[in-house]
């Protein structure tokens, strides 16, 4: 397979190619079946790489710590942490490298989807956030907040939710009888979903009345009615990061562990059209 050296990961890409073997990857909660995985997948089939996946129930250091043993007992080359927050907690483990699993730019994918909204020419717009202790929610939801007020905007109070597209339907039900929504931005495309099917239950359309944006950019986000705006993420730029920085890691070679890839506004109906067109 020819090796594409173009880019900032060109090298580390050049090594991952050239090695082939089994690399472990520990998943907590909701990650073991989500897109950041499938990602990771993807880049390993690439570059013939066999993944070895731990998932585990628990969200802690010590369920991670277990996991790690239990891949190194498979003889594993390195390990991929999908909750990569939780590295701070392995640092007794000794002998194996360990990597957190590159991610989209969460802060900035959020701050693309605000902006395109105050330039709609919104004086603010409303945020449907995920669960408040999540970190992904908090980084969305910060790009949201920062951009309000870089621009000067009043920040709403935040509508939370649960990543569910029942809890999108239950937030776009309160927002509906609020005055002066007109532009709201989901922390996620399956909240987004309900949130556009409540406000449509309640005698609001999208976008002749509101705008919405979402962010993953599902599948299903280009055939919502209206086709869903949104943040799109590249999982498999961020698995090639991923495994590239871990190759380099096995190699001896010192690169940073954390990385991003950027966000994409994917613009679609539910954003195109001036409110009240």
């Amino acid at each position: 397979m020819p090796v594409d050296d173009a880019g900032p990961d060109g090298p580390l890409r050049a090594r991952a190619l050239q090695r082939r073997g089994t690399l472990g990857v520990i998943a907590t909660g909701a990650s073991a079946s989500g897109p950041v995985l499938h990602g990771l997948r993807a880049a390993a089939r690439e570059q013939a790489y066999v993944l070895s996946v731990f998932s585990v129930s628990i969200n802690s250091g010590a369920a991670v710590l277990a996991a790690v043993a239990g891949l190194q007992l498979q003889g594993v080359a390195g390990i991929v942490v999908l909750d990569g927050h939780l590295l701070a907690e392995l640092a007794p483990v000794a002998g194996i490298p360990l990597v957190p699993a590159a991610s989209t730019d969460q802060y900035a994918g959020a701050r693309q989807a605000t902006e395109h909204l105050l330039q709609l020419g919104h004086p603010t717009v409303w945020h449907l956030g995920g669960p408040e202790e999540g970190p992904v929610a908090r980084a969305r939801e910060r790009g949201w907040r920062e951009t309000l007020e870089r621009h000067g905007a009043e920040v709403p109070p935040v509508v939370r939710g649960d990543w569910s597209a029942r809890s999108g339907f239950r937030a776009g039900q309160s927002l509906a009888v609020e005055s002066g929504v007109g532009a709201v931005f989901s922390a996620n495309d399956h909240m987004a979903l309900g949130l556009v099917a409540a406000f449509a239950q309640a005698g609001m359309r999208v976008p002749r009345d509101a705008h919405v944006v979402g962010f993953d950019d599902v599948p299903e986000a280009a055939y919502f009615a209206p086709p869903l705006t949104t943040v799109r993420q590249d999982h498999l730029a961020a698995g090639r990061h991923t495994l590239a920085t871990l190759a380099a890691r096995i190699d001896g070679v010192a690169v940073p562990a954390w990385g991003t890839v950027e966000a994409e506004l994917v613009v679609r109906e539910s954003s195109r059209c001036l409110k009240g067109v």
